[in-house]
C-alpha cells in the first residue's frame, strides 16, 4: 500500500540521516514524520516537509518572518538547528518523501503504481550510493494494496523505527 511504501521509505531516512549526521538527535522529527502512518493527512505531511526543508526553512531569519503553515514556533526552534546541518543531498533526499507523498495526491490510487515504485527506487539509491544497509522490506509487506483503497490501513510506524525504540 502506499503508507507501507511511506513507511519502508521513512525507515530509509532514518538510516540515511542517522548515517550522515551521527551526532545530530532527529528524534522529535520522526515523532512528528512518523504520524504519516497512523492518519496525518498526506498533504499535512508534505506541507511538513517543505516548511523543513532547508531551501525554505533557512531562508528566514525567524519563526515571524513567515506564515509558517504547520510547524509551530516550538517546532521551528528545535528542528532549525537540526535542519541547518543538511547538505543539498539531504534536501534531495527530503523530496523524495515530499514526492511520495504526492504522487497520487487527491486521485485513487491507480492499478499501476509505477511511479510510485520509482520513487522507492530512488529513495533507496541514496542509501546504496552511501554504503547504507536497506532496512528489510518485509517489515512493511503487512500493510498491502487492496487495504484502504490502494491507501493502506493506518497503523503505528513508531513501532518499525530505529530512532523511536525504547
Amino acid at each position: 500500500s502506499m503508507n507501507g511504501r511511506m513507511a519502508y521509505q521513512l525507515m530509509c531516512a532514518e538510516r540515511y540521516f542517522t548515517y550522515k549526521h551521527p551526532k545530530l538527535d532527529f528524534k522529535e522529527l520522526f515523532k512528528l514524520l512518523w504520524q504519516v502512518t497512523n492518519g496525518m493527512w498526506w498533504d499535512t505531511f508534505s506541507a511538513y516537509i517543505i516548511e523543513l526543508e532547508p531551501s525554505f526553512m533557512l531562508e528566514k531569519e525567524n519563526y515571524e518572518d513567515d506564515e509558517w503553515l504547520h510547524l509551530t514556533k516550538t517546532q521551528h526552534d528545535l528542528f532549525k538547528p537540526l535542519i541547518s546541518e543538511f547538505d543539498e543531498e539531504d534536501e534531495e533526499f527530503m523530496e523524495t518523501l515530499k514526492d511520495q507523498a504526492e504522487v497520487y495526491a487527491y486521485t485513487v490510487v491507480p492499478k499501476d503504481t509505477s511511479e510510485s515504485i520509482n520513487i522507492i527506487f530512488e529513495t533507496i539509491d541514496f542509501l546504496k550510493n552511501n554504503n547504507i544497509e536497506l532496512p528489510d522490506f518485509s517489515l512493511v509487506q503487512f500493510s498491502t494494496i487492496d487495504q484502504f483503497n490502494g491507501w493502506g490501513d493506518k497503523f503505528d510506524g513508531t513501532k518499525l523505527s530505529l530512532i523511536l525504540k525504547d
